[in-house]
């Protein structure tokens, strides 16, 4: 896999899920793994002195968002699924095997689109109704625009997951609640819709506050990307979603999955959070 262009977090979250049996190897590279042993020491300095591991955080958002998708297919009929900002993540190439009726569209900007259907075309990687597309979530019209996608590519009889992950805290709020709205507001065409996302809020302690923003600008310089955080409680977090024009919002903390999934456990209060938001 040639990964010159492809971004430091897509390729060490893509390691991060194989090394814990989420992914498959054709997803990863040598890159990706000097990248997950470089990042050893910053884990384990963050763990013992900020109750903060990078891999442990992902590893909590990837399995809890999996498991809630898992539950609206078989819970509430879910029948399509688009993941925006797919990357590395091998949720298409899994869940379209383990549901051979779900349509599955994954969507990225057209470089990594076009990375991942080589991708996925060379390890006959696609499942019976799965395909790849480009997508720009701040564009309008065919042939990338989020509009153009879900009214064009999805099929508005189906009731419908959008997911996103790693994508929300690289915007700073306005603009990324510029896209909740559209995201509501497009979602009126399907019987129920669901966008099941992850962020980090805030972080209220002065002192934790603190120690968390020198975390961040480290890993900002390391993966060349600044982190925006939002809302400073799950409070907070709700009443944001339901402003941007959602009907109902569940906002899922990894203690909530403690005794139900396989996820590791942060020694003091998570950061992670998973937010289920539903219109239509």
């Amino acid at each position: 896999m040639d990964t010159s262009s492809i971004s430091f977090t897509a390729l060490y979250t893509g390691h991060v899920w194989y090394k814990h049996g989420m992914s498959a190897r054709f997803f990863t590279s040598h890159r990706g793994d000097l990248m997950y042993n470089a990042v050893k020491p910053i884990n384990f300095v963050g763990e013992h002195l900020l109750g903060m591991n990078l891999s442990h955080m992902l590893l909590q958002r990837h399995r809890i968002i999996d498991h809630r998708i898992s539950q609206l297919i078989e819970q509430e009929g879910i029948t399509q699924i688009l993941e925006i900002a797919c990357g590395l993540s091998p949720r298409g190439y899994k869940f379209s095997r383990q549901y051979p009726g779900l349509h599955y569209v994954e969507a990225d900007l057209p470089d990594m689109a076009s990375r991942k259907q080589s991708l996925l075309l060379q390890h006959k990687g696609f499942g019976p109704h799965h395909k790849v597309v480009p997508c720009n979530i701040f564009e309008n019209g065919a042939p990338h625009g989020l509009d153009y996608v879900m009214t064009q590519v999805l099929e508005p009889g189906r009731p419908t997951i959008v997911v996103t992950e790693g994508l929300v805290n690289y915007f700073d709020l306005k603009t990324i609640s510029g896209f909740w709205r559209r995201l509501a507001e497009l979602g009126q065409q399907f019987p129920a819709m669901f966008y099941v996302t992850d962020l980090i809020p805030e972080v209220a302690q002065p002192g934790k506050r603190v120690a968390v923003n020198v975390a961040r600008n480290l890993m900002g310089r390391l993966t060349r990307s600044h982190a925006t955080l939002h809302y400073r409680n799950d409070p907070a977090i709700e009443r944001g979603f339901l402003d941007c024009g959602f009907k109902a919002v569940t906002v899922h903390q990894p203690e909530d999955f403690y005794d139900t999934l396989d996820i590791p456990r942060s020694p003091i209060d998570s950061y992670v959070r998973v937010v289920e938001a539903k219109c239509g």
